[in-house]
């Protein structure tokens, strides 16, 4: 039986439809437009599992166990293995990590991309695998990377480990770089002098992604982070670990 891999759950969900319940799908977790690579393939990625932890301290995940987890998923995976992904930055992060992984072995593995035409997404140029429909899914094709496509896309994703940059972005043939403070210049300026929920303010962020899918848990912490500079104020709430309860406004 072949092995197929994809990002995240609701991927998962939308092949095993497709698939069936008892299809081999196998899930990788890791959102690969966050965070530091420089360390990211080690056995235990320190400085990737530091950022997830301050990204996101509430999490039912520990990423001590997470991440290291990950690298051993893809260590461990079949000879016979399909990656299915979608348009998005992750996704053809993902792409590369794998094709890396791979090539140390010598192994190829066959790709899926299906058809997203007429999916509507609210970042430009990028339909996640997660977001098209089944009949997409059952009708897509692919086939297997060649030698020099997988050198090719391992190179590309060395070249990615050695940027220092906290976030990634994709167009849909280069990656850009992006900063902290790009996104907390546009998160500023939806907030006012009067107090609004930390709900809508994510929310309308989120919406105006560029590059690559922005997540409610990253909203939140830079509106931590802005919070801990002293640029924004939170309204005190009794239920300090339900951050969406808040209401942000301008210091």
């Amino acid at each position: 039986m072949s092995c197929n891999l994809v990002l995240g759950d609701f991927a998962a969900d939308l092949l095993r439809q497709s698939l069936g319940p008892y299809a081999d799908i196998r899930i990788h977790q890791d959102d690969l437009t966050l965070g530091p690579l420089n360390d990211i393939d080690h056995v235990y990625p320190a400085s990737r599992i530091q950022f997830w932890n301050e990204v996101f301290p509430l999490s039912s995940f520990d990423f001590s166990d997470v991440l290291p987890a990950g690298n051993a998923q893809l260590a461990a995976l079949p000879e016979d293995l399909t990656l299915w992904i979608g348009t998005s930055c992750g996704e053809a992060l993902l792409l590369r990590r794998l094709a890396w992984w791979r090539y140390q072995k010598g192994q190829s593995f066959k790709l899926i991309i299906p058809d997203t035409t007429g999916v509507s997404s609210y970042v430009a140029g990028q339909v996640a695998l997660s977001l098209i429909s089944p009949e997409q899914i059952e009708s897509a094709c692919g086939e297997r990377l060649s030698h020099a496509q997988l050198q090719k896309l391992a190179q590309e994703w060395q070249d990615l480990c050695q940027q220092k940059s906290t976030f990634r972005g994709w167009n849909g043939q280069t990656f850009q770089y992006l900063t902290e403070t790009a996104l907390d210049t546009e998160m500023l300026a939806l907030i006012t002098d009067n107090y609004l929920p930390c709900r809508q303010i994510a929310g309308l962020w989120m919406q105006a992604a560029k590059g690559f899918f922005r997540s409610d848990v990253l909203a939140m912490w830079r509106l931590r982070c802005l919070a801990a500079q002293g640029l924004i104020e939170m309204e005190s709430h009794p239920d300090q670990h339900d951050l969406y309860a808040f209401k942000v406004r301008k210091k």
